[in-house]
């Protein structure tokens, strides 16, 4: 079993101070970044950002003053800069034997935000897919996100490698999601990592990176 929300709260507490809560699950599948313009977000990028990083920053910001963590997240997938931006000082990053039940972490670093560079999500053609594939050069390995929100506003976003079986309906569909292993995907089933964002003044911030490791 892999840790809930809460508990994982609990093991980043220590280090943000933030309260728990209950959460509400959101399944999200295939949606594309919608790039929108919006007021400056709360902190600058390290380094002059390049147009698109400009326009992720902008999305992102927009995103903010409308609680959208989902389009948030998204702008988060596409550019470092916002990355950078909405992160803490450091981001807890564990690792877990994801073979054992329950879970059992086997690795716990922290990673300064500026040397951080592990993010497991990238977006191609506005499909959001695995930076690093199960299967060395597997282009056809996409990721399904799930949303958690609890009640003090932490998100929870767990990521999920699928394939799609191409039996489309037209348009931007993939057709069906299947696991790595051919089987339907099933939302309450096995999930690769989750990642933690905490609310700030103005937004949230990315403060914690958990694997989940298999053989």
């Amino acid at each position: 079993m892999r840790p809930t929300l809460a508990a994982l709260t609990l093991i980043t507490l220590a280090a943000c101070g933030a309260p728990g809560g209950a959460a509400a699950a959101d399944d999200d599948e295939m949606v594309p970044v919608a790039a929108t313009v919006s007021a400056a977000p709360t902190a600058p990028a390290p380094t002059a950002p390049d147009e698109t990083d400009a326009i992720m920053l902008a999305a992102a910001g927009s995103a903010c003053k409308a609680e959208d963590y989902k389009a948030f997240f998204d702008a988060m997938i596409a550019s470092v800069a916002v990355r950078r931006t909405y992160s803490a000082a450091k981001i807890d990053v564990v690792r877990y034997d994801a073979a054992r039940t329950p879970y059992t972490a086997i690795e716990t670093k922290k990673i300064a935000a500026s040397d951080y560079s592990d993010f497991p999500i990238k977006m191609v053609d506005h499909y959001r897919q695995s930076v690093v594939p199960a299967r060395p050069g597997d282009t056809d390995e996409h990721v399904i996100l799930q949303f958690n929100q609890s009640q003090s506003n932490q998100i929870s976003v767990e990521w999920t490698r699928v394939h799609y079986d191409g039996k489309s309906e037209g348009g931007d569909d993939l057709g069906q999601a299947v696991d790595l292993d051919g089987q339907p995907y099933d939302a309450g089933g096995r999930v690769d990592g989750q990642l933690l964002l905490y609310p700030t003044e103005t937004c949230w911030q990315l403060v914690a990176d958990n694997r989940y490791e298999r053989p």
